[in-house]
């Protein structure tokens, strides 16, 4: 479950929400240390930019708005009012940070499901949500054809990665991944269900089970990999002291 300590107030893109997220990894950029293995130049790029956040104090802002982005922010809210009419949803916490101080991670959903809170009243059990809004037809409709999770992560393994580790930093069994795009009069919504103990099915005769504890395994591995890079990168540079 979810403690409730760890969902934020702080409003997205804010210059406070850029320093909570300071030095952080978080679920937009995971799928940097996710590569087939961990020593590649992107991962490291990554990790040597938080540990440059952190020592520094400023948050290395990577261009959030272009066209692309600006149209999703145009389209989400709506996508996600689509998705609460659908399920039937009252109440949907909407682009919260949800971290902690001393955690080197850090994850802002589009959307938390609150399913219930835990008789001590500290946490919530929460469905995570992450909405996508592609403006080109071509980049929208490969995902609005994904069934499964493993579908989504053929077409786009980043955004497979972010659910994951949405889940993963908001301890949630599920996670749903929707894809929008307007213009559409048809097949404008896909939903697609992050069903932490669903199996596959059958192949060669054999049960194939629960895929997703297997990745969001390897993604626990990878992060603490990551945190320890960060480490000894972080205690390398204080050595050195300064001129």
């Amino acid at each position: 479950m979810l403690q409730k300590s760890r969902i934020s107030k702080i409003k997205v893109y804010s210059e406070e929400w850029f320093s909570a997220r300071l030095g952080k990894f978080t679920s937009s950029e995971i799928s940097f240390i996710m590569g087939e293995k961990f020593d590649t130049l992107g991962c490291y790029s990554y990790i040597y930019r938080k540990v440059g956040e952190f020592m520094s104090g400023q948050a290395i802002k990577v261009e959030i708005e272009n066209d692309y982005t600006r149209w999703g922010a145009l389209h989400e809210a709506e996508a996600i009012r689509k998705f609460g009419k659908h399920f039937g949803l009252d109440f949907i916490v909407c682009q919260q940070l949800i971290t902690e101080e001393n955690s080197r991670f850090g994850s802002t959903p589009d959307g938390l499901i609150v399913h219930r809170e835990s008789l001590d009243g500290l946490q919530y059990e929460v469905s995570t949500l992450e909405v996508k809004c592609p403006p080109t037809f071509q980049n929208y409709i490969p995902l609005a054809l994904c069934k499964t999770p493993q579908d989504v992560k053929k077409v786009n393994s980043q955004y497979y990665w972010q659910v994951l580790d949405q889940m993963d930093n908001c301890d949630a069994l599920m996670g749903y991944f929707v894809i929008y795009h307007p213009d559409l009069k048809k097949g404008n919504m896909n939903i697609v269900e992050f069903r932490k103990m669903q199996p596959t099915g059958i192949v060669f005769g054999k049960e194939i089970p629960y895929p997703l504890v297997s990745d969001i395994k390897l993604l626990k591995e990878r992060k603490k990999m990551a945190e320890q890079k960060f480490s000894i990168v972080k205690e390398e540079l204080e050595l050195m002291g300064s001129f």
